[in-house]
């Protein structure tokens, strides 16, 4: 069967001290951490998606958002094959914003969200956990000033 076809925005969210903030999201045994962001609503732009995101699971409305990258990938969730168009956007903190913390999950325990967590680049390229995309360490260094 064909992968169904689907756009996403996602978030890199990097606090003030650098650190990246990841969703852990679970599909049956399966664990994996990637970053916060949704699939594209209707006649959303990218950009207008991640706003959207940004503002419904991080209660960061608002925030500047800078474009990164696209990319292609495939999986499977709920048993379903997905061809997935990610845009990815950067937004960093300062010192003033509120960064979310475990209350923001609550809202999306349903969409298969089990944890948040903020990882220095470090853990990100140590981890043995799944981490997507697969090269975030790599792209984290280009990012750092």
């Amino acid at each position: 069967m064909a992968p169904v076809l689907r756009q996403a925005a996602r978030l890199l969210v990097i606090s003030p001290d650098g650190r990246v903030l990841l969703f852990q999201y679970k599909d049956g045994p399966r664990t994996w951490w990637a970053a916060p962001g949704g699939g594209l609503e209707g006649e959303e732009t990218f950009e207008e998606a991640a706003a959207r995101e940004a503002a419904e699971e991080l209660c960061l409305a608002g925030a500047p958002l800078t474009p990164l990258w696209c990319q292609t990938v495939e999986f499977t969730l709920r048993g379903k094959s997905i061809r997935q168009v990610e845009r990815y956007y950067l937004m960093r903190l300062s010192r003033g914003d509120v960064v979310p913390g475990e209350s923001v999950l609550e809202v999306h325990r349903r969409e298969g969200i089990v944890a948040s967590r903020w990882w220095l680049l470090e853990e990100i390229e140590k981890t043995t956990e799944e981490v997507f995309p697969v090269d975030l360490g790599e792209r984290l260094r280009r990012l750092q000033p």
